[in-house]
């Protein structure tokens, strides 16, 4: 969950990002080479579309912040539904790219490192917080998406392993938001 002091924290930060961006990406990208210099060579020469993808990506995951309780019961395009992108993004990342779970949290150390010294002062313990919990919410559905595949060969067997995988991700969120069955009610009960 997302509170929303941390919502205000990243969208006031993230304005005094958007008039640094290009900047921003350059930072993000030197710091993500420094820290693993083997990255490298997953992106072409001319970073100049990569770079323009991050800060989209970002701006896309800071307006997505913005909706209001309300606005979740509206129907939306899959291109503005913010959980739909990022589980693309990671099946892409996971399946095209090959990027293993552990480079997400180096890309988040960079991210960080990025809007601290690009926002200097401005980033306070609050902002760092809230940047970081956002992030790690998003790494952990795009590293869900990335080892979700499914053999769709035989309909049956593929729709009982998403079933399967669906319910496993529904207890490890409860589990980490303090929730047992038990609590729920659910003791000794399959869903």
């Amino acid at each position: 969950m997302i509170t929303d002091a941390q919502k205000q924290a990243i969208k006031k930060s993230w304005k005094l990002v958007v008039p640094i961006a290009e900047t921003a990406a350059d930072l993000f990208y030197k710091r993500l080479f420094e820290l693993r210099p083997e990255y490298r060579r997953l992106f072409g020469d001319d970073m100049t579309s990569q770079k323009r993808k991050l800060i989209r990506m970002l701006a896309f995951i800071v307006k997505s912040l913005d909706w209001s309780d309300a606005q979740w019961k509206d129907v939306v395009s899959p291109e503005e539904d913010l959980l739909l992108v990022i589980l693309a993004l990671g099946r892409r990342h996971s399946e095209l790219y090959k990027i293993p779970d552990e480079s997400y949290d180096v890309v988040g150390e960079a991210l960080l490192w990025t809007l601290d010294y690009g926002l200097g002062d401005a980033f306070t313990s609050e902002v760092r917080d809230a940047w970081a919990h956002v992030y790690t919410l998003l790494a952990s559905a795009m590293k869900m998406a990335g080892s979700t595949a499914i053999d769709t060969g035989d309909p049956i067997k593929a729709r009982e392993a998403a079933q399967q995988r669906g319910q496993e991700a529904l207890v490890m969120q409860a589990s980490e938001a303090g929730v047992d069955d038990e609590q729920l009610g659910l003791s000794g009960e399959a869903l």
